[in-house]
């Protein structure tokens, strides 16, 4: 009878989205949860709209902070995340309502580009703020987009959370890695196994 450990040591691991030569059985029954019909149930419709908004809501934030932003690198940053993460989340979530034939909860001529945004001077915030803000925005995303993937039963739908959740995932990196080269944030404290604390100094 083999040991409990060594048959969690060979269960395979390191494998794109986590599969395994036992995943073919889930994801039979997986694909024919694709309803295809373009109709939400109610989670889902709530779910689809609440995404649509929020980042309806991010383009208005991030040109917010593009303007306030005094370092060019962060301007950029910020430009290339709505590129990567706000412009195609919000293509996924008006294709959703669109094909199923719902009106859209906010209208889209009311945003403006971020190549039209002027600098604004203000004392109203920092470069600081600006990094460290979109490192937990990034992570509220996260959260967000795991929730409503979990509410959606039709994997059509689910994908394109996991997508968004995915456009997250890098850019929390992203932004945490960004705040750390500028000396904006300190790195995340290492644990050995020891248990002993190792701190990083801000900017060393």
């Amino acid at each position: 009878m083999s040991d409990i450990a060594d048959v969690i040591d060979r269960a395979e691991i390191n494998e794109p989205l986590g599969r395994t030569a036992f995943s073919d059985f889930p994801e039979r029954l997986y694909t024919q949860a694709n309803q295809g019909n373009g109709s939400l149930s109610a989670s889902e419709f709530v779910s689809v709209v609440m995404g649509f908004l929020r980042e309806y809501v991010c383009i208005g934030q991030c040109n917010l902070h593009i303007a306030a932003a005094k370092d060019p690198d962060l301007k950029e940053a910020i430009r290339i995340y709505m590129d990567d993460v706000c412009f195609p989340n919000l293509h996924e979530m008006k294709k959703i309502l669109e094909d199923g034939g719902y009106m859209l909860p906010a209208p889209l001529d009311e945003a403006t580009l971020p190549d039209q945004v002027p600098a604004v001077e203000t004392n109203a915030t920092t470069d600081r703020m600006i990094s460290i803000a979109h490192w937990f925005d990034t992570h509220g995303f996260m959260v967000l987009w795991n929730t409503f993937a979990a509410m959606s039963q039709n994997t059509e739908v689910r994908a394109a959370f996991v997508r968004a959740w995915h456009r997250a995932e890098r850019w929390h990196v992203a932004y945490h890695q960004i705040a750390v080269n500028k000396g904006h944030m300190m790195p995340m404290p290492n644990m050995d196994a020891k248990g002993m604390m190792r701190t990083v100094m801000m900017g060393g």
